[in-house]
């Protein structure tokens, strides 16, 4: 049964940090250095739309796989059950991890679809509210990794 923890442990955590680090990446490296070689907004907007196709499911497919291995991860403690602070704890992580996914799924069928139809005039309030959103789920899968962190040390 500690194998299969530490499985799930390992699978938990590469998943979740790749989840992070992509939107890291595209926050702080991709978009600026794409901004930065397209003069032309719309032949940006063209840009970044091609590299978003398809990746939807990519990016809820990952979720549900960190959501299983940390169910996996609560029915496989060591202790038997989590202990009461490790149950707030791994509360708040997954209200937080909910947000994220609501936040994701927002973007990507309400805003997502608005922003390809925007006129060159809008698409700088697309873009600001996308950098918003970038950071927010930045914050969200941050905070719900610390906890999960914390959670393991109680």
């Amino acid at each position: 049964m500690e194998l299969i923890r530490w499985i799930l442990a390992v699978a938990h955590v590469l998943a979740g940090a790749a989840w992070f680090g992509a939107m890291l990446y595209s926050l702080m490296v991709l978009h600026p250095r794409a901004r930065s070689f397209f003069v032309n907004v719309r032949q940006l907007e063209e840009f970044i739309s091609y590299l978003a196709a398809g990746a939807r499911w990519k990016v809820l497919s990952g979720i549900a796989f960190i959501g299983l291995t940390g169910a996996g991860l609560i029915f496989c403690s060591p202790a038997g059950q989590p202990s009461s602070a490790q149950w707030v704890i791994l509360t708040v992580k997954m209200v937080l991890f909910t947000a994220a996914i609501g936040v994701f799924c927002f973007a990507s069928w309400v805003l997502w679809p608005a922003r390809t139809l925007a006129s060159v005039e809008e698409m700088a309030k697309f873009q600001r509210k996308f950098r918003f959103i970038a950071v927010a789920l930045i914050l969200l899968v941050g905070a719900s990794i610390g906890l999960g962190v914390v959670s393991s040390y109680l």
